[in-house]
Formats: C-alpha cells, structure tokens, sequence
C-alpha cells in the first residue's frame, strides 16, 4: 500500500511534526536573531547574518507547512488561490533552506582559501547574491501559479477545494526544482573538498588535530540528511506510509539540527550569548513593579521589596554588595543608629 491511500493521516503527521518544530525552531531563531542583532561584530560578519536568514526560513517553512497540511488533514474548504498561495510560499522557504545553507559553505570555502580578500568580496558581493537567491527562490512557484491562473477560469481558481491541491506537481516543475536542488548540492560538497585540502596542505588535518575533521564530519552528515530526503520528497516518489514518514521525519530533525550545527556550535555566537541574555534578565528583574534603580555616578542600586523583607543591592564597577535584611532586624537597626546618634550628642 503506498502512502497516497493513507493521505489524510500522512497529512496529519506532518501537520503535528511542522507544528512541534515550529516552537522549537522558532526558539532558535530568537535566540540567534537577538544575540546577532545586538552584536556589531557579528551583525558585520556575512556567515551569522546567513544563519539568521537560514533560521528565519526554517521557522516560516515549519508554520507554512502545519497550515497547509492541516487543512488538508481535517479537510476544510478552502479557496484553491489561497492553497497554491500557501505552498508557494512553502517551497520558497525551502528553497531559501539550502541557498543559505549553499553560502554559507561557499563564505567559509572563500574564508579559507582567499583570508586576504574575503572581506572585500563579502563587502562587494553580499547584496547582489541576496537578491540574486531569492529571485531563484521566487522565480519557479511564481511563474507556473501564474500559468495556472492564465489557464483556468477564475471562478475555477477561487472554488474551494477540500484536498487543498497544488499547481507545482508537473513534470517541468518537479524537473527544474531537483535540477536546482543538485547544482546547490555540488556546490556544498565542493566547498567542503576545498575547504578540507586547504586545510590538509596547511595541516590542521594531522593526527594531533581531531577538531577540524570531526567538525567536517558533523556538517556532512547534517548536510547528507537534510539534502537526500529533499530528493525523494521533491520527485514525487511513491512510498509505503512508514517509508514516507520515516523519511520525512529525518528530513525535519535534519533542519532542526541546522541552527546548532552551524550556530550553537560556532565559537563567536557562543561567546556572545552569554553576554546578552544576563543582561536581559536582569534589566527585566529590575524593571519588576516594587523595583526602584537609582544611578549616582558608577554606582547603581536596586532596591526591591516583596513579602516583607527588602533587599538591597549596591553595584560598583569592581564587584556586587547585597544585603538582605527583614523587617525585624532594619528595625533593630535603626533603633542601634538612634542611640549611637543619642550617646554622640551627650
């Protein structure tokens, strides 16, 4: 039995799985986006700003795709224009998957190999391939739903449509997405080739330096898994129900791994992580109702009271005093200041 007699719940599944990694993913996405966005050096560098365009697709082909295939699970009528409108929108956002995930090998290849002109070239080049990658992105679903459109009549176009089908199955489509598909994937591996023999005739590949092989491993592995399921999903090939989601499900755990292979893992993000979100929960703690912050010159103190007991916190520029005391005993302190003050005046 292939997997078209089972649709509906296929649909189902995906729909969940879309669903769960959209949270997760779109976690990931906020946590690289503030940290990138609040650092200069990495706002300056064109690999972090890449990963934040790779996350933010990822997060919009999750959400895309639990729509769509939840309407297609519970069957809902909906305007045929809406649902070609949607899976456009998916397949842009995977398409925009591998073109960031296609630079960002090509940046680091020409970081390695060309150290001296990479900044020049990011600085040159950087706008134009944007631009050029999201019009390779929008080009193919744009052209053939307007084809759709010119050839059908427009009640036909925005009748409902319970199986919330597509415009993008033809030959033609499914041919030009695999040919563009399999120059991105030439493109990755000979980067990584480059990348690994500039780095043996440098030898950071020797037998003491583990570090740079195993971190070429973990990217193709990761590469491998988010690339191969493309193929066989984009071909339309028919599977049994377990075939089908088994591979879909390493097809989406592969994206999930993207922004901590190429973001969590990276040393620069790392470093500026913990820089950022100590310093956010800190300036929200101090913004809590009951909170009052008074600055005089380099010194800042926070005092805050909840339930009874004050707490006093008194920061200067080389270190942090806190004093806690109830009300019990900053009454007993004042009465020790009274009669310090009383036994001075004597």
């Amino acid at each position: 039995m292939n997997s078209s007699g089972n649709q509906p719940l296929l649909d189902m599944v995906k729909a969940c799985v879309h669903s769960v990694m959209f949270v997760a993913t779109g976690v990931f996405t906020y946590v690289i986006a503030v940290t990138v966005r609040g650092s200069p050096h990495l706002r300056r560098n064109a690999h972090y700003l890449l990963l934040l365009q790779h996350c933010i697709c990822l997060t919009g082909f999750n959400a895309t795709g639990g729509v769509l295939h939840g309407l297609r699970a519970l069957r809902l009528p909906v305007a045929r224009l809406a649902c070609w409108i949607l899976f456009d929108l998916q397949v842009v956002m995977a398409r925009g998957l591998v073109f960031t995930l296609t630079l960002m090998c090509v940046c680091t290849c020409l970081s390695v190999r060309c150290p001296l002109r990479y900044e020049a070239l990011v600085c040159t080049l950087y706008r134009w391939v944007i631009f050029v990658m999201w019009t390779l992105a929008l080009i193919n679903p744009v052209v053939f739903t307007a084809l759709a459109c010119a050839q059908h009549p427009w009640r036909y176009v925005i009748s409902p449509d319970v199986e919330c089908s597509t415009v993008l199955e033809g030959k033609a489509c499914i041919i030009s997405a695999l040919l563009l598909l399999f120059l991105m994937v030439l493109l990755i591996f000979s980067s990584y080739i480059l990348i690994y023999l500039e780095g043996h005739r440098a030898g950071h590949f020797s037998q003491s330096n583990s570090k740079g092989r195993r971190t070429i491993l973990i990217h193709m592995l990761q590469i491998s898994l988010h690339i191969f399921p493309s193929f066989i999903i984009i071909s339309r090939v028919h599977q049994v129900l377990v075939v089908a989601v088994i591979t879909f499900l390493i097809f989406s755990i592969s994206q999930f791994l993207s922004p901590v292979v190429y973001g969590l893992r990276c040393k620069q993000l790392n470093e500026e992580l913990p820089r950022f979100f100590p310093r956010c929960f800190n300036e929200r703690m101090a913004l809590e109702p009951g909170a009052s912050v008074e600055h005089r010159g380099s010194t800042g103190t926070v005092t805050s009271t909840s339930g009874g007991v004050s707490s006093t916190r008194t920061s200067h520029s080389t270190g942090t005093v806190t004093v806690h005391m109830s009300d019990g005993e900053r009454d007993d302190e004042n009465k020790r200041h009274i009669g310090n003050h009383e036994e001075s005046t004597e």
